[in-house]
């Protein structure tokens, strides 16, 4: 074209580095807020650093490394990676994904919570709010854990049903 100047390749292909970059970082910022997680829960899932997921969704909006991409994949590995690192596709592989499926496992929170307490008791071992607050928390876990189940038979019975309605419609989803 006459009259545009030409910009060399480096910089299309800089200016392109960063829209992928700047797109996987709005991508895990949405991930974050699918799975119902923060900064904090979301990198103690992945085992790693609470300032890498920071400085990747908030701060100086790192790149992410290969390695973490990886680790978000073995972590979630329902989530779709086209989606993850080029926005491409559905978010999951599956049409539909439950909580249950997605989150980490409930057994290493309750795991480390075990471990927290043990320690807190070894702090503190007279100490009738360490008791207390066990007491609290695992009351809160048997409950969320209960409300795990009841979501899970829901989405269950909902699935049921929609294969029902498949079926009386002869529809291929």
């Amino acid at each position: 074209m006459k009259g545009c100047p030409k910009q060399p390749f480096f910089f299309f292909a800089l200016k392109t580095i960063y829209y992928f970059y700047l797109m996987i970082n709005d991508r895990i910022h949405k991930l974050i807020r699918v799975l119902d997680m923060n900064p904090t829960s979301f990198s103690e899932s992945l085992e790693v650093s609470v300032t890498v997921i920071f400085n990747i969704i908030k701060g100086r909006r790192s790149k992410p490394s290969f390695d973490l991409i990886l680790n978000i994949l073995k972590t979630y590995d329902k989530l779709n990676a086209e989606w993850l690192i080029k926005g491409e596709g559905s978010m999951w592989n599956d049409d539909i994904v439950t909580s249950a499926e997605i989150a980490p496992t409930h057994v290493n929170l309750q795991a480390r919570i075990r471990e927290l307490f043990v320690k807190m008791r070894l702090e503190q071992p007279e100490s009738h709010e360490v008791s207390e607050l066990e007491e609290l928390v695992n009351f809160m876990m048997d409950e969320t854990t209960e409300q795990k189940n009841k979501l899970i038979l829901l989405h269950e019975r909902q699935e049921g049903m929609l294969n029902v309605l498949k079926q009386k419609l002869k529809l291929k989803v």
